[in-house]
């Protein structure tokens, strides 16, 4: 181990315990106790079951006082600060620092832990386990105590019967057909909350079906828990409405609740809550009737400036059927995610006595859509910084946007940008501008259409799929120390939602044409290695994609819960050009290749699954495990992936331990010197990482890399590169590091420094390099954002 290593590290561990062992009771008073531990006992003893699962974590929650946090299970280091601070003389900067870094410890409170254990006994009787002890035993030493809460679970009362007390003979059997839906089930454990949560299950369902006035507050329980047998019947009751007799002012009538049909629907698209001159307002009749009524009415001014489908299409509710709850929250979604609208209103209001209705034995509601509109076009000019995967550079864009380019709703985007960036290479130094080696400009239009457009007919997609068709074209120019590279694609695609959680993407037809002028050096470099497949990475392609993404993503804003993503993308190109040149018996050029517009054309299938699971451990700290796999297979025209197409491991975003695209494939060890980056047809690769908060917008990470690229076939220029079932195991790379992120949440700058622990490039027994680590083998990567 390097010298200077074997310096620190004693250095930091001697730190650690004297910062650990500091007398951070200092502060504290005579007769007070700093909470140094608490912890709770749970005793399953008595409650008559043999099997339990009881979740102690709900109970941690509610303990009134916990002790300040450590760092590393060693240390307090804000307690530490505090008590460093308030010695000697206080400063401005003490102050400073002890508001921005410090907290004060927190001091054993007997009457918070009497209250604590309270609150766990309401908790516990919440859960059916009535008359169970919580009991605070507290162990003081060396001006610290230590709170353990004895947890002893008394048997559980059992729900025996369920019975409904509903008068409404409507309401009573929809409550009995739909009972396997709800939380509670006789024979189950008490549990006060399910009864909460079956409120507002009936509720909902209830409004769905048209019971627009009906909330949770009609209904309510009673628990008979007269049993010496811990069991308890449960009574479901719905209370009938209650209004004040037109005759006589003191008596109450009960009457059924009463379903609502839609009446009219009527719609303001250019709503402005400071204009008031309704009366100037026109009305523009929607082609939809029913029995010769208009039902749906578009309110404008001068001028109607989007067509009315495009907003129909949006809406869930249907005049002469039942309102429904459902249908009002979709059409809440669907609206808002037009990005000409900024905010959206639903009224409702009960027609009275209207003639021209159906059927006057019906109840019926008018619902007025107030959209207030964003301006339609704008322009922004945006600078940024850039990493591709660690090489930091500077980018700057020019967009220009209209929100309703055909009247549509249809999004319109044009972009120019433009960027440099530093980027390892092989003559670089004649090319460098200001640090910079890497010269990126392009444009970049795209017409973002709400709703599927040929063949797909909108009327065969339901509303709910959020359906919309993104049609892309763009130009880009990169200057590379290398080479230079001209790329022009044109893409049609949809993109729709299916499942909660789940979205796809199709893109039937994605055309991208690249031109490569490598420059002398270059190609003379790749003349001597005499490797086609590498050769042919750096040659001029044409491709013709069809490409498909499944995703799933179970994260909810707002709420701390483990959730999970998962993105599966396969993609084909080539087999329509393919087969037609076959059939054709289309010439082939002198290297034996099929082309179109004289460009040779790829052909190739390429799949991926990205795994990722995100435990929440609590509000800012999580643990994200990752795993990946890719693979590329190329076919007939083509003997390798497109260079873009391939894989690649190393950089901020991946193996963090080797530098941009520099490990594998597989056990290769360049020792010429020369640099090319490496690419593979498999990739294979698992991170494990822990976020940790640190200080306000400092958070930290923890995170170890596994994984590498192989090749399908055996490479002369890249000798052990070759995936084998019987090697790739011992070929995985491993690197493991530390990470501080600065998220200011809109914006997330982030560096890594990691090292690698185990090096497949070096012989079967020498990978493991953790003993040979030297200081200049730490790799720092800068990043935007999270790696994943």
């Amino acid at each position: 181990m390097n010298t200077l290593i074997k310096k620190i590290i004693p250095l930091l561990l001697t730190a650690l315990a004297l910062l650990s062992g500091c007398n951070i009771t200092h502060n504290v008073a005579e007769g007070e106790y700093l909470l140094d531990k608490t912890s709770i006992a749970l005793d399953k003893s008595n409650t008559g079951l043999k099997e339990l699962n009881f979740d102690t974590d709900n109970l941690y929650g509610i303990i009134r006082q916990k002790p300040n946090k450590k760092l590393l299970g060693i240390m307090r280091p804000r307690v530490w600060v505090n008590s460093f601070v308030n010695k000697g003389k206080q400063t401005k900067f003490k102050k400073w620092l002890d508001k921005t870094l410090g907290s004060e410890p927190v001091i054993y409170d007997p009457y918070s832990a009497d209250r604590s254990a309270d609150k766990m006994t309401q908790y516990l009787d919440n859960y059916g386990f009535f008359n169970s002890r919580v009991t605070p035993e507290v162990t003081k030493k060396d001006k610290k105590a230590r709170v353990k809460y004895n947890v002893e679970l008394a048997r559980p009362y059992t729900i025996k019967n369920i019975y409904y007390k509903i008068q409404d003979p409507v309401l009573r059997d929809f409550v009995i057909n739909n009972e396997n839906n709800f939380s509670i089930k006789k024979h189950n454990i008490y549990n006060a909350n399910l009864l909460d949560d079956d409120r507002y299950i009936i509720t909902k369902q209830l409004r769905d079906i048209g019971y627009f006035y009906f909330s949770p507050g009609y209904i309510y329980f009673e628990v008979d828990s007269a049993f010496n047998n811990h069991e308890l019947d449960i009574y479901l009751n719905i209370k009938q409405v209650q209004i004040i007799s037109d005759t006589n002012p003191a008596e109450i009538i009960k009457k059924d609740h009463q379903r609502f049909f839609i009446d009219q629907v009527s719609i303001n698209p250019n709503f402005d809550p400071l204009r008031t001159d309704t009366s100037k307002m026109l009305t523009f009749r929607n082609p939809d009737t029913t029995n010769g009524i208009d039902r749906f009415l578009f309110y404008y001014r001068d001028k109607l400036k989007i067509r009315p489908k495009a907003i129909r299409n949006s809406i869930f509710l249907e005049p002469l059927k039942l309102y429904s709850e459902i249908s009002e929250k979709n059409t809440y979604k669907q609206l808002s995610s037009l990005p000409l609208y900024g905010y959206t209103s639903m009224e409702f209001r009960q027609v009275e006595d209207n003639p021209i209705l159906p059927d006057t034995s019906k109840k019926y509601l008018n619902c007025a859509i107030n959209l207030t509109r964003r301006p339609v076009q704008s322009f922004s000019v945006e600078t940024e910084g850039t990493t591709s995967d660690g090489q930091l550079g500077a980018a700057g864009n020019f967009v220009y946007q209209n929100l309703n380019i055909f009247r549509g709703g249809e999004v319109l985007t044009i972009k120019f940008t433009g960027g440099v960036e530093w980027q390892q290479g092989g003559q670089a130094e004649n090319n460098v501008f200001l640090f910079f080696n890497t010269f990126e400009t392009g444009a970049e239009a795209s017409v973002d259409f709400p709703k599927f457009l040929l063949p797909i007919s909108q009327d065969r997609m339901p509303k709910l799929l959020r359906p919309r068709t993104t049609i892309k074209t763009g130009f880009n120019y990169q200057n590379r120390p290398d080479y230079e590279r001209y790329v022009t694609n044109l893409s049609f695609g949809y993109n729709w939602r299916g499942k909660k959680f789940v979205s796809h993407s199709l893109i039937p037809s994605d055309l991208n044409s690249v031109s490569i002028f490598p420059d002398s050096a270059f190609i003379k470099k790749i003349d001597e290695l005499n490797d086609p497949r590498l050769k042919n990475q750096y040659t001029d392609h044409f491709i013709m994609a069809v490409k498909y993404s499944y995703i799933f993503n179970d994260q909810q804003r707002d709420r701390v819960k483990n959730f999970m993503f998962l993105r599966w993308d396969i993609e084909t190109a080539g087999n329509l050009i393919g087969l037609i040149n076959n059939v054709s018996n289309a010439p082939e050029n002198e290297n034996g290749e099929h082309t179109i517009f004289t460009i040779p054309y790829a052909q190739y299938v390429r799949a991926t699954v990205d795994f990722r699971y995100y435990f929440a451990l609590d509000d800012e700290s999580t643990f994200v495990y990752r795993n990946l796999f890719g693979i590329g297979v190329p076919f007939g025209n083509s003997s390798a992936l497109p260079f873009e197409k391939g894989f690649y491991a190393g950089g901020a975003s991946d193996m963090r331990g080797w530098r941009y695209r520099t490990l594998g494939p597989g056990s290769f060890r360049d020792t010429s010197g020369s640099y090319f980056e490496r690419m593979g047809d498999i990739i294979l690769q698992a991170n494990l990482e822990y976020r940790f908060p640190v200080y306000s917008f400092l958070k930290g990470a923890i995170f170890a890399d596994f994984g590498n690229i192989w090749l399908l076939n055996s490479s002369t220029t890249f000798p052990g590169g070759k995936f084998k079932f019987d090697d790739f195991l011992g070929e995985i790379a491993i690197n493991g590091g530390l990470g501080a992120r600065l998220d200011f949440n809109f914006f997330i700058f982030r560096i890594d420094a990691a090292a690698p622990l185990k090096n497949p490039a070096f012989p079967t027994g020498e990978r493991w390099r953790i003993n040979n680590l030297k200081l200049k083998d730490v790799i720092w990567n800068f990043g935007i954002g999270y790696p994943f």
